[in-house]
């Protein structure tokens, strides 16, 4: 009996558990085989809390700003729970990935920038003076978008929609797996999926800084610049498909460039 081998080339996904099932998808779809390895975990918001709440009065608000993918289902989940419909207001988001999310469960999204950051977003909303705004975002998220709406004169409820945590346990073992075998390149798609590789790297003692890296956006390659991180391409849209078929391109660009890159082993190095 002859064993058909994949000969195609393996990436390195960083995405949280549930959230890469599009990606995967989209990579095959490529040519290329994903290795999910989730170097963060997502914990919507529990119910009962202000997230409820916020939502529970979601027409008072003029805007609801949702500035990430994890943020729209915590938005979402919320709704189910409090029985509020999505045309109670208007709604604005970062980028294509969660303008999908949203509107895959019938949300009318009036506004997304030319930017997808969250300062380009808080920058280019439509405001007027005294607008109240609904700020959804993670435990992680910096302080510029508040202050930027602010200083346009909206007033701005800042609300937790979810928790990030980098580096969870149960993904270590999955690392030292995944870099038994030839890796390419890493795919990052927010900055917390580069500190969390970083730190499941250091628990193994694996060199992940040698892969090259690409990333879904700006802000994500800045932190996987920082970090030590060849990045050697960015998509040109902040989703799926756009990722998928850059990591693709990134890869023939390296393959045609240089030696294909064997193998990166733990505590080892490119041969």
């Amino acid at each position: 009996m002859v064993t058909e081998i994949d000969d195609r080339p393996r990436v390195l996904v960083t995405r949280a558990t549930g959230q890469t099932d599009q990606l995967i998808a989209a990579l095959d779809a490529a040519g290329v085989v994903a290795v999910p390895v989730p170097t963060i975990d997502v914990e919507l918001a529990p119910g009962g809390g202000a997230l409820d709440e916020a939502i529970q009065g979601v027409g008072s608000y003029a805007w609801v700003v949702v500035t990430s993918t994890n943020g729209a289902l915590a938005v979402l989940r919320a709704a189910e729970r409090v029985f509020v419909p999505f045309e109670a207001t208007r709604w604005a988001v970062i980028g294509n990935a969660t303008r999908e999310v949203l509107e895959r469960e019938g949300v009318d999204v009036a506004f997304q920038p030319s930017l997808s950051t969250a300062a380009g977003l808080a920058s280019e909303l439509p405001v007027a003076p005294r607008d109240r705004v609904l700020l959804v975002r993670g435990n992680l998220a910096d302080d510029r978008a508040p202050a930027i709406l602010g200083r346009r004169g909206a007033v701005v409820r800042d609300v937790l929609g979810y928790t990030t945590v980098e580096a969870p346990a149960s993904s270590v073992g999955l690392l030292a797996e995944a870099f038994a075998g030839p890796l390419e390149i890493a795919l990052f798609t927010s900055g917390s999926t580069v500190r969390g590789l970083v730190g499941l790297a250091d628990l193994e003692a694996i060199d992940v800084r040698r892969l090259p890296a690409v990333c879904i956006g700006r802000e994500t390659a800045t932190e996987a610049a920082r970090l030590g991180f060849d990045v050697v391409a960015v998509a040109s849209a902040p989703d799926t498909q756009s990722l998928a078929h850059t990591a693709a391109r990134a890869i023939a660009d390296l393959r045609r460039d240089s030696a294909p890159i064997a193998a990166i082993r733990k505590g080892g190095s490119r041969r």
